[in-house]
């Protein structure tokens, strides 16, 4: 079922702007300090997520890769499009995807999404989302209740990724100052580059 919403539009930067594409992409991400404040209890009353004995590398290039990326990808094309079959299709591909333990995580993080952001009005997508996971029709994973969340206070795909790496960095390390954070932004470019290759002008 696909509900009539209002379009977004992400202001790209102008051609002549010569920066990488994952500067850009940080750029943005510090301007976005209320994500933060946002994801702030979810970061706080959860212990764990998917980043676990494997570490950084493990995460990134296993279950971030292969499921919380092309999760996040579907279902935030899916709330921009008002589409909420393919956001819960999204939601259903992603649990299969993950590991018993993995998914439990999962979704009890999305309920905590869920609940932070449940007096926002007019919620479109995110409601009827919201509807379907309170009936059973749906899981409510982080990932997807995220991109559906970040749809609704306008935030781009590149920025719905980016917060979503920092805030399973930042459960997984804690502010631990031995680690040193990773590029958001490149690992942002890097996943969207490698799924939609543009043509570009010679």
């Amino acid at each position: 079922m696909k509900l009539h919403l209002l379009t977004t539009l992400t202001v790209l930067p102008a051609p002549e702007d010569r920066r990488r594409d994952h500067e850009i992409v940080e750029e943005w991400a510090r301007g976005l300090d209320w994500v933060h404040w946002l994801l702030g209890s979810v970061r706080a009353r959860t212990e764990h997520l998917m980043m676990n004995g494997g570490g950084w590398t493990g995460y990134a290039e296993g279950a971030f890769r292969a499921a919380v990326g092309p999760a996040l990808e579907k279902a935030w094309s899916a709330a921009h499009a008002n589409d909420l079959e393919a956001l819960r299709a999204a939601d259903a591909e992603l649990g299969a995807r993950l590991g018993a333990e993995d998914r439990a995580r999962s979704i009890r993080a999305g309920a905590l999404l869920l609940k932070s952001t449940r007096h926002a009005r007019y919620q479109g997508i995110l409601g009827h989302f919201r509807d379907q996971i309170a009936l059973g029709a749906a899981e409510g994973h982080l990932a997807t209740v995220w991109a559906a969340v970040g749809h609704f206070f306008h935030l781009s795909l590149a920025n719905v990724i980016a917060e979503y790496l920092r805030l399973e960095w930042e459960i997984g390390t804690r502010g631990d100052p031995r680690c040193q954070q990773p590029n958001f932004g490149r690992m942002t470019s890097e996943l969207l580059l490698g799924r939609v290759a543009e043509p570009r002008v010679m």
